[in-house]
């Protein structure tokens, strides 16, 4: 498994929050936003490849009973879970975009790409003025349209397939809605602020932030389960 090296830090913790969410979903969408390569020049600089430090991971992880209040049931659920990386299956959304592995962004004419290297998995975020679809089909990374506040990307996900997870075996329920708020807070550090509404398994909307960091890799490579291999850290012996 390709290892990042990340700039070392202080002041950014991962933060599960116990308060009202921040932000409502938008009801409306602007119009078409970077629309042309010239308008591409406009937007913030998210060259490279971003990473959640391990560090960070661990305090997402750990910070479970934290998200008790919210998840409903969450003792029967969590119980011998079953991860998705287990079995080979991605995780899906929203916990894939906190998982410890690359992220990188391509900013093209009406879409923002997200290549996570876990899974692989890729997100397009639309952010050419369409509305969500009526009949999407449900998928591990949802249907994402998205709208810049200044340097902010404003990401809104819905049509998230019941096996994608919120973290170690805790699944969603199908009708997971995920608000993103993603922004650049300095040369090294990127912000992303999450909310999740999800009926079919919180209890109330869940709300929680972490910082990736800038790495020192220029892009990502993919990193697949192969029969596990990759999950439980075995070697592939095999020839290519």
């Amino acid at each position: 498994m390709k290892r990042y090296r990340v700039a070392r830090f202080s002041g950014f913790m991962a933060l599960i929050a116990v308060g009202p969410p921040l932000f409502a979903a938008p009801t409306t969408w602007p119009g078409p936003q970077g629309n042309t390569y010239a308008s591409l020049e406009r937007l913030p600089d998210w060259s490279g490849t971003w990473a959640m430090p391990d560090r960070e991971r661990s305090d997402f992880l750990n910070s479970e009973a934290a998200a008790a209040p919210y998840l409903d049931g969450y003792a029967a659920r969590s119980k011998a879970p079953v991860a998705n990386p287990a079995l080979c299956i991605t995780t899906g959304m929203p916990g894939v975009m906190a998982v410890p592995l690359g992220f990188e962004f391509l900013f093209t004419p009406g879409r923002v790409t997200i290549l996570a290297e876990e899974g692989p998995t890729i997100r397009r975020v639309f952010t050419d003025g369409r509305a969500h679809s009526r009949d999407p089909d449900l998928t591990f990374a949802g249907e994402s349209i998205g709208h810049w506040e200044g340097n902010t990307l404003v990401i809104d996900t819905t049509a998230i397939r019941a096996k994608s997870e919120y973290f170690r075996g805790v699944k969603t329920s199908g009708a997971a809605h995920v608000v993103e708020r993603i922004s650049r807070v300095d040369r090294d550090h990127m912000l992303v602020d999450t909310v999740v509404n999800d009926s079919g398994a919180l209890s109330k909307p869940w709300h929680y932030s972490f910082t990736y960091v800038h790495s020192d890799t220029a892009f990502i490579e993919s990193y697949y389960c192969d029969d596990n291999r990759d999950a439980n850290g075995e070697p592939d012996l095999q020839p290519p």
